[in-house]
């Protein structure tokens, strides 16, 4: 895509965004009583509802940090919007197919409001260590115990950030898709337009050589070479399947129970792990009586964890293999990142969502299926977990393309010229 039209996409995509900010907040001005909006959603409206009031006023009395900043970090998730739209747009070619750009453009709506709810939790952390004690309602909470329940109270408002990227999404998905779309056409318009024209000049004037003139140049793709898409795409999944068996380790269970920064780690580490099975018998009565939290040792559990984490990572192989397949073979470092960041939490979320479908469909509860209700807790919770390690997804599939193009350049230059003679 040129350099104008990526420019007119981002700032499209960046003015949705604020349009959407400006209407949030001259709607809540018009109502007589104060704004509430449940944060556990429960059904799918309040899913996107979710998403909307990221432009919201906080609760004082829930963030008593984070109001003051609150402002400025909305800003900065809209200018992360614009921005990741133009990287990811530097990569759908006139060879991309529009679907392929349509997905390029959700990830890069996706790792842009990621990106907006780290910010959140690393702006809370440090306002919560630079704060003077007592500050808090509860004198008796200190910092790492406020760091350590940090999921109970925070954990509501932070994700609104990643259900605005569900929504973003949407709209960026469309936009760019639709450019591509657009010049695509424009593109085969103008070439049946000039093979017309060559049709005619060729009655009144013969060519003087029989060669063909000199093809249009292509910008070479990741998916002309057989099998590399699937290659890079290999090497992309090898930190999330890391993640997944340091997620299954004991000692990282343990942890959970931790304060401070070990309090935290489980919003970033979802449910899927990799692990050995359990060597001991599962305890019925603890599960019959501990309902809050099931055993992490106990076999059935065991085994759901691990479909999650095969499902995810396959998954994001094959979301990886069909991105990369479509985007250009060289150039654009930074919006492969975007790409990658992007398909990480695509990957999650639809494993998540799968997973509650399935359990719904699945369960013989006499009350019924509900799948709402714990939906929006394991979106949160995969969300997150590429929101905060996606990143890492990039940086194999980046090495392996730049090993991949020099062991292509040497085998083209060995190459023996056979003369004829």
């Amino acid at each position: 895509m040129s350099r104008p039209d990526r420019i007119v996409v981002a700032a499209l995509a960046a003015v949705g965004a604020i349009l959407m900010y400006l209407v949030v907040t001259a709607k809540l001005r018009s109502m007589p009583g104060p704004f509430t909006i449940p944060r556990t959603a429960v059904d799918f409206p309040t899913l996107v509802v979710k998403g909307v009031a990221f432009f919201a006023p906080l609760d004082p009395m829930t963030a008593p940090m984070m109001d003051a900043v609150t402002p400025q970090i909305r800003w900065v998730v809209i200018l992360l919007i614009g921005v990741s739209t133009y990287l990811a747009c530097g990569l759908v070619t006139r060879r991309t197919h529009p679907f392929i750009a349509a997905m390029t453009g959700a990830a890069a709506a996706l790792t842009a409001t990621a990106i907006g709810d780290l910010l959140w939790w690393a702006t809370f952390v440090v306002r919560v260590h630079t704060a003077p004690t007592g500050w808090y309602a509860n004198e008796a909470l200190d910092h790492s115990t406020l760091l350590a329940s940090a999921h109970l109270t925070l954990a509501g408002w932070t994700s609104d950030a990643l259900f605005l990227g569900c929504l973003v999404a949407g709209t960026n998905a469309s936009l760019v898709g639709s450019v591509s779309l657009a010049r695509l056409l424009l593109d085969r318009l103008n070439k049946a337009t000039d093979e017309d024209e060559g049709e005619d000049e060729e009655e009144d004037a013969v060519d003087d050589t029989d060669e063909d003139p000199e093809p249009t140049a292509r910008v070479p793709l990741i998916g002309d070479v057989r099998g590399r898409s699937a290659n890079l795409a290999l090497a992309g999944v090898l930190p999330v399947l890391v993640l997944l068996l340091i997620n299954g380790t004991r000692a990282v269970w343990e942890s959970y129970a931790g304060r401070g920064f070990l309090g935290l780690l489980r919003e970033f580490l979802y449910r899927p792990a990799l692990s050995p099975p359990p060597l001991v018998r599962d305890d019925v009565g603890y599960r019959l009586t501990h309902e809050i939290e099931p055993n992490p040792l106990s076999m059935d559990l065991w085994v759901h964890r691990s479909v999650l984490a095969l499902a995810l990572l396959v998954l994001l192989w094959l979301l990886l293999r069909a991105l990369l397949a479509g985007l250009p073979n060289s150039g654009h470092r930074l919006g492969l990142v975007v790409v990658c960041w992007g398909a990480t939490i695509a990957a999650a979320g639809l494993t998540a969502t799968s997973d509650v479908l399935v359990d719904c469909a699945v369960s013989h509860s006499p009350t019924g299926c509900a799948p709402w209700q714990s939906l929006g807790v394991q979106l949160t919770s995969s969300l997150r977990f590429g929101a905060a390690w996606g990143w890492l997804v990039a940086l194999p599939v980046l090495l392996a393309r730049r090993l991949l193009d020099n062991k292509t350049s040497i085998d083209t230059q060995e190459t023996p010229v056979h003369e004829s003679t």
